[in-house]
């Protein structure tokens, strides 16, 4: 899935510190309460996403996870959308529960139900939470598509030199 993922890259004036100082003003500058880009930056790694106005971080959104690099003489910011690792980490965890009932239906253990009926029982609830977990990390993924433009207009009107930043 990740080789899919197109490989983004920002042209950034001056020096990577400079940029970075940029960006790190631009997610200073929106109100705690307000919709736009947000994120982190921790040394030459950057870390950027849309929050909405509902106030909080959907795990499972869009994140442009990337790196100032110098190219050619020149600072660029390059990264990818992708899950962030503790998503990553987490989406197994969620399937997790899906396993087990699945696990327990159909092999042949001493925890499978005794009877065909039940053992549908545990595989329909099985089916369920694979559902609901895919079906929350497909509706953050897939489900806002103005993310990554959102994001990516963030990050370029960031790192624009210029005397307004």
């Amino acid at each position: 899935m990740l080789a899919l993922v197109r490989l983004l890259s920002f042209p950034c004036g001056g020096s990577s510190a400079d940029a970075a100082a940029r960006l790190e003003a631009a997610i200073d500058a929106r109100p705690w309460n307000s919709a736009g880009m947000d994120g982190w930056i921790r040394g030459d790694s950057a870390v950027l996403y849309y929050r909405d106005a509902a106030k909080y971080r959907a795990l499972f959104r869009r994140t442009f996870v990337g790196q100032f690099r110098e190219r050619d003489g020149a600072t660029v910011l390059q990264g990818r959308f992708r899950l962030t690792w503790l998503a990553r980490l987490l989406l197994p965890i969620w399937l997790a529960p899906a396993l087990v009932c699945f696990v327990v239906a159909l092999a042949p253990t001493h925890l499978a139900p005794p009877t065909a009926a039940a053992r549908m029982l545990v595989v329909l609830l099985g089916t369920v939470l694979a559902v609901l977990a895919l079906g929350r990390f497909a509706l953050e993924w897939w489900g806002r598509p103005g993310d990554r433009d959102a994001v990516t207009s963030a990050i370029r009107a960031a790192l624009e030199p210029g005397p307004a930043h």
